[in-house]
């Protein structure tokens, strides 16, 4: 009984070693530090062999890393969301920008293309009639000449009025092209506060990478460890990915908060130009 139970248990730890080997793939990244069954068989068999002081260490260190674990795909699944909606809202803030006071633009030009044309006829009629003035100064027929004088002195001041109309409206599509030059340079400067959080985001995720890269070489460790059933190997690992993965939470929070700012910045934008 007691040769079975040996063999038992070293198909056992065979087994396992196996379980691991089939798993080593899956987790070359941080990211993809899984703690599978066969990870935490592995883990139990090795803290098993330990001391109940190394023992209890060990296992307050797994589930203080289960629980980063879960933290960190939470905080990782909210940064996409953050991020993709901001992309899109901010995608869409840009073009309302470019349309600020477009439609009033639009329809100021209208007005002054409008009232020149209506106006045409008579400035048309007003230099045929100035034409006529002059070509009656030849013929010195003082009737006709005054006729056509009086004619235009009448017309004249018809003329200036409708000049007068036309400055107006231009008057009015220049303001309001001045006003909407105003507001799109003014949107554009709040909208450019999202600079500084984005700058700090690329900062966030540089050191997010470079941690990766250690909490890979962690995970390795420690997968090793408790493959062998290294239990001092296994503690200090284990103490490193834990630490490594404090240090991530507070990157990815960090990501967080910035991505909110930038958020926040892009509704401004919106309430400023009443989109």
């Amino acid at each position: 009984m007691h040769i079975i139970k040996q063999v038992t248990a070293r198909l056992l730890s065979l087994l396992l070693v196996m379980l691991l080997a089939s798993a080593a793939p899956a987790a070359s990244a941080a990211s993809a530090a899984e703690l599978t069954p066969s990870i935490k068989a592995a883990f139990d068999l090795t803290a098993a062999k330990t001391d109940d002081t190394t023992r209890a260490r060990l296992n307050t260190l797994y589930s203080e890393l289960s629980v980063l674990k879960t933290e960190f795909n939470n905080r990782e699944a909210q940064i996409r969301t953050l991020h993709y909606s901001n992309e899109q809202t901010l995608t869409a803030v840009r073009g309302q920008i470019k349309q600020i006071d477009q439609a009033a633009i639009s329809r100021l030009e209208l007005n002054v293309s409008s009232v020149k044309q209506r106006y045409q006829p008579l400035f048309d009629q007003y230099t045929a009639l100035n034409r006529q003035m002059k070509l009656a100064k030849g013929l010195k027929n003082k009737t006709l000449n005054s006729l056509l004088r009086n004619q235009a002195d009448a017309m004249k001041i018809l003329v200036q009025i409708a000049k007068q109309n036309i400055r107006d409206e231009q008057e009015a599509l220049k303001t309001a092209k001045a006003v909407r030059t105003h507001r799109i340079s003014a949107a554009r400067k709040t909208l450019d506060g999202i600079s500084t959080p984005q700058t700090a985001i690329k900062a966030q995720k540089s050191a997010v990478t470079a941690l990766n890269k250690r909490l890979s070489a962690d995970w390795g460790s420690f997968t090793s460890a408790i493959r062998k059933q290294n239990a001092p190997l296994t503690l200090q690992s284990l103490s490193s990915l834990v630490s490594g993965y404090r240090q991530m939470a507070a990157y990815k929070q960090k990501i967080i908060t910035l991505e909110q700012k930038v958020a926040e910045v892009i509704q401004n934008t919106k309430r400023q130009i009443g989109a």
